[in-house]
């Protein structure tokens, strides 16, 4: 594992390419340019989790490379060290470094939403790239990923939040925390994953200079 720009890299051990942590692109090696498919990945709470998913599985952490396993500060606490600070080549000072955000990548277009802003009336969206997007949230109005708010009849849903779960405004749907309708006329119905990120705000600003950002003005 490395650092590029802010970034957290990895490489392969069958060829020695180097990889992006965000988004998956092979950044120099034999594999260069090449993309990983990209999945959607929730970042939430167990007890969230366990309330949609009550049969999900656990990974076992107690293994054989337990002595490879280190604690590292909590994902948005304050403060960037040694050799993160050097590798960032011009720190935005937009929103503080540490602020976590989901960062979305659509069309041309690459925009961070603040979590900060996540857990009122209505969840955040937006139209980024030409792509209406919304960023979902789980039962604690925690942000979690993008989703495509466009149905394939060509609707565009608005979401709302109702006694902590999040409704479209166009059927009334009670939608999850990973885009699949569970209630009403769209039961069953999976919105289309937008490539996003829960990250911090010095590697999403480090990783795309352009990004704007959602709520500013």
């Amino acid at each position: 594992m490395g650092i590029y720009n802010g970034v957290f890299t990895m490489w392969d051990e069958q060829t020695g390419t180097t990889w992006s942590h965000l988004d998956g692109v092979a950044i120099e090696g034999p594999l260069g340019g090449d993309q990983l498919a990209l999945l959607p990945l929730v970042t939430t709470t167990w007890a969230s989790w366990r309330a949609e998913y009550p049969d999900t599985t656990v990974l076992e952490i107690n293994t054989e490379h337990q002595n490879q396993y280190r604690e590292n500060l909590r994902i948005g606490a304050d403060g960037l060290r040694g050799r993160f600070v050097d590798s960032i080549e011009q720190i935005d000072e937009r929103l503080p470094l540490n602020e976590l955000v989901i960062g979305v990548i659509a069309g041309d277009e690459a925009r961070a939403f603040p979590i900060s802003g996540s857990g009122g009336s209505a969840p955040m969206q937006a139209t980024v790239g030409g792509v209406p997007v919304v960023i979902l949230e789980d039962g604690d109005g925690q942000a979690t990923l993008a989703y495509h708010r466009a149905l394939s009849d060509s609707r565009v849903l608005d979401f709302e939040r109702r006694d902590g779960a999040l409704y479209d405004t166009e059927t009334g749907t009670l939608w999850s925390a990973t885009g699949l309708g569970l209630e009403g006329e769209l039961t069953g119905v999976q919105l289309a994953f937008v490539t996003s990120f829960f990250t911090e705000w010095y590697g999403w600003a480090a990783f795309y200079p352009g990004t704007t950002i959602y709520g500013a003005i």
